[in-house]
């Protein structure tokens, strides 16, 4: 289970290999170590004693702090082995052909995921509106001939700055369709990232999320002993762990936008934002959903897990592949 800390004022301690949340003299909640994950922080003005520190460190339990836009800001957890051989593989493959073949697989992963969800939106609305399905299938179709494209696309460095350019020509389709979708339910004026400081709530939902996203996925990266600085689709900078960025891609339809696509059109985004940022109860909705969305057993390659444990289970193939041993598989439902 994931222990999420969302209001201020509360104290976390530990007795007897047990969690303890208070505030003041008022017990909260009282949890074995065992049965946690993940502590996640959502607040400041919260507090943790040294002993449980030692603890979850000693049990292998990341916590993670976020920001309020959902930026994650630090990661806490005990020390791991050396990670020499990996890294060394890993920055040889950046300029090889493991590299590019894993730059393809990241991008096709997420196209096939953004025609599946079109298809999805558009199976949905057959009867109630056909004119509306009729152009997310056609959407569908157009994001899959970008996929073929992909595949066809070189394994030089010519060749990932194509895949980038048919990465960028897919997501305009997609997010048309979703735009019309969506404009009958919601206000969204198309997809605008952080940078262009949005003010609708569905624009500022997805990147909150798409950010938790990266922190779940960084948490994975480190476990695994790969560098999450160096990437393969994304460019190196110091200021973004690219590795990170490839590996959200193929998770960032299935994890986030169906969770805040779904919360819209149950109108559950109405009233979230005030003065222009996700009001504290908002974070803590959106995190639940995405949490249990986390949480959601899938097959995949044969494999019915919880989506969270796939997660980790793509970094893991991204080892093998570096290493040479197998071919990577792009998580695609």
């Amino acid at each position: 289970m994931r222990l999420v800390v969302n209001e201020p004022g509360l104290f976390l301690g530990t007795r007897g290999g047990v969690i303890t949340v208070s505030r003041g003299r008022e017990k909260k909640l009282e949890v074995p170590v065992a049965k946690v994950d993940m502590v996640v922080v959502l607040t400041r003005g919260a507090s943790f004693s040294s002993a449980l520190i030692r603890l979850l460190s000693k049990h292998g339990v990341p916590v993670i702090f976020y920001s309020p836009q959902g930026l994650p800001l630090s990661i806490c957890r005990g020390l791991t082995a050396g990670s020499v051989a990996i890294r060394k593989k890993q920055y040889e493959a950046q300029s090889g052909e493991a590299g590019s073949r894993l730059a393809k697989l990241f991008a096709e992963g997420k196209l096939l995921n953004q025609a599946s969800l079109l298809y999805s939106m558009a199976r949905n609305r057959e009867v109630s509106d056909p004119p509306l399905a009729k152009h997310l299938h056609e959407a569908c179709r157009l994001v899959r001939d970008v996929v073929r494209r992909v595949r066809e696309a070189g394994v030089d460095g010519g060749g990932r700055e194509e895949v980038v350019r048919l990465e960028a020509e897919a997501a305009k389709i997609y997010w048309e369709g979703v735009k019309l979708a969506l404009s009958k339910i919601i206000e969204f004026p198309g997809r605008r990232k952080r940078f262009e400081n949005p003010s609708d709530p569905v624009n500022i939902s997805l990147n909150y999320l798409y950010r938790v996203l990266a922190g779940e996925c960084l948490v994975n990266v480190e476990a695994c002993g790969l560098d999450p600085y160096a990437g393969f689709l994304h460019a190196d900078s110091p200021r973004r762990p690219a590795l990170v960025m490839d590996l959200i891609e193929e998770f960032r339809q299935q994890v986030v936008d169906r969770v805040v696509f779904r919360l819209a059109f149950e109108r559950r985004l109405d009233g979230v934002i005030e003065a222009g940022r996700l009001r504290r109860e908002a974070r803590m909705m959106l995190y639940r959903a995405f949490a249990e969305r986390l949480n959601t057993s899938v097959t995949f390659l044969n494999r019915s897990l919880p989506i969270s444990e796939h997660m980790l289970l793509q970094v893991r193939r991204v080892c093998e592949h570096i290493m040479g041993r197998s071919e990577y598989t792009p998580f695609v439902l």
